[in-house]
């Protein structure tokens, strides 16, 4: 944040026959970094506006010309956001957040900025969080799958802030809630997965009440931990687990098959979303896999390209935990548990590239963790951090951009930087480095 206004210089008035002089306010510039623990952290509003959150605010980023356009900021006194939904029509933006001991979601358009006068709430759910939001493919409805330990699933005519009906989804100890959305043909009809759970539910006489999943899944499948789904194109529905496994539904919840292509032995798929030719599903390892329809109709779907996460700026391998397609299919945008932001191009002629080329920052690289140490230039525009991830970075907060990543073998808990920004000195457990600054590296002197 930068300060705008003009300051009284030393011993003068401010309200002495100054009619410019005014009291100095903040505002926002520019927010560096990725909240990684919020559900649905990335989406895009057109093809140039990405979405996320940061700290304590929703950013809206346009990549073109790299800019944050807009500031959704959090509500004042809550303990921060807990999960996003982008309604299909891309006019509005549901975010969710703890205040003092419930559960809490604020509707936003888009386009204007502002924040509607209703927000959602719940009393009779006991729970402090929503663990997920979606809204219905009509925009006229939201669920919110509260966290426990009652797990409520709540369906809102959001416009009117009115509950339409709720449900507890599970009253097993333990169990976890991973995902809930809206069946796109009935907004009627809301599917939830979790740990050990893949439920339907319909909305009935002002009801949610449990729909049979028609033909029992296997045994071998009936207790994983389900974590993400998504409905393809062709109204069937892909639900991922933990163990690795991409099973097929119809939109009834009849199962059909583990599809052949499922990576398997143990490589949890954690995010998944659908497109024109098929679907694309990330998860540990930073694997993103692109499955499309396959010529065979036995094997179902095939795996067309599989590509790493670039982890060469971020210090270490991550998971895939959130992704996102833009509206044209061209591009698909990652968030990763360790809070990157990351993006791919998906059109034919940048697949036939290498591998190696073809994941990117959306901005810049961002710390994983906490900052423990700042600082800030005097005489340049420049900015010195170190973290939790053993890393120490140089910002230039005038172009918005990230100069320097330097990572160590050991946690960096303090930092100062010189006058002339050609030097730092940063703080280890054990000893203080004075460091040199130079074009491409950050090196220790003494």
């Amino acid at each position: 944040m930068v300060a705008e206004g003009q300051k009284p210089s030393a011993g003068e008035d401010p309200k002495a026959g100054d009619k410019d002089a005014r009291p100095v306010s903040l505002a926002f510039r520019h927010v560096f970094g990725l909240k990684n623990n919020v559900k649905g952290n990335v989406s895009f509003t057109d093809e140039k506006h990405v979405l996320y959150p940061a700290g304590h605010n929703t950013i809206l980023y346009q990549t073109d010309i790299k800019t944050q356009t807009r500031v959704f900021p959090g509500t004042e006194h809550s303990e921060g956001i807990t999960c996003l939904s982008v309604s299909p029509n891309r006019k509005f933006l549901a975010v969710c957040e703890r205040l003092h001991d419930k559960a809490i979601c604020s509707i936003f358009d888009i386009h204007t900025g502002k924040r509607r006068r209703n927000i959602l709430t719940f009393p009779d759910c006991d729970a402090r969080e929503f663990v997920c939001a979606q809204f219905s493919a009509d925009n006229k409805f939201l669920i919110t799958q509260g966290g426990p330990p009652d797990c409520t699933l709540v369906s809102w005519s959001w416009d009117k802030a009115k509950p339409q009906g709720h449900v507890k989804v599970s009253n097993m100890t333990g169990s976890v809630i991973h995902e809930c959305s809206f069946n796109p043909q009935d907004s009627n009809v809301v599917c939830v997965v979790g740990d050990g759970v893949f439920k339907f539910f319909k909305l009935q006489e002002g009801q949610l009440k449990s729909q049979p999943n028609g033909k029992l899944l296997v045994q071998a499948q009936a207790n994983q931990n389900y974590v993400c789904h998504a409905w393809l194109y062709d109204n069937k529905l892909v639900v991922c687990s933990e163990a690795g496994d991409a099973l097929l539904f119809d939109t009834g919840g009849e199962f059909k098959t583990v599809l052949l292509c499922s990576p398997g032995e143990h490589r949890s798929l954690l995010c998944i979303t659908a497109f024109g030719k098929g679907f694309i599903a990330g998860g540990d390892g930073g694997i993103i896999r692109v499955y499309e329809k396959a010529d065979d109709p036995k094997e179902l779907f095939k795996k067309a390209r599989e590509v790493k996460l670039d982890v060469t700026s971020s210090g270490g391998v991550a998971a895939a935990i959130a992704m996102a397609i833009s509206p044209t299919e061209e591009t698909l945008a990652i968030a990763t548990s360790n809070a990157q932001l990351l993006q791919m191009s998906l059109s034919s002629s940048d697949i036939l590239k290498a591998e190696e080329s073809a994941m990117d920052h959306v901005l810049t690289s961002f710390h994983s963790g906490p900052i423990l140490g700042l600082d800030v230039c005097i005489r340049k525009q420049l900015v010195a951090t170190c973290g939790v991830d053993r890393s120490v970075r140089i910002w230039n907060y005038f172009e918005k951009t990230q100069e320097q990543c330097k990572f160590f073998g050991e946690e960096a808990y303090s930092i100062a930087f010189h006058p002339s920004g050609f030097h730092l000195i940063v703080g280890f457990s054990d000893k203080l480095r004075l460091m040199n600054v130079i074009m491409e590296d950050i090196r220790t002197y003494r």
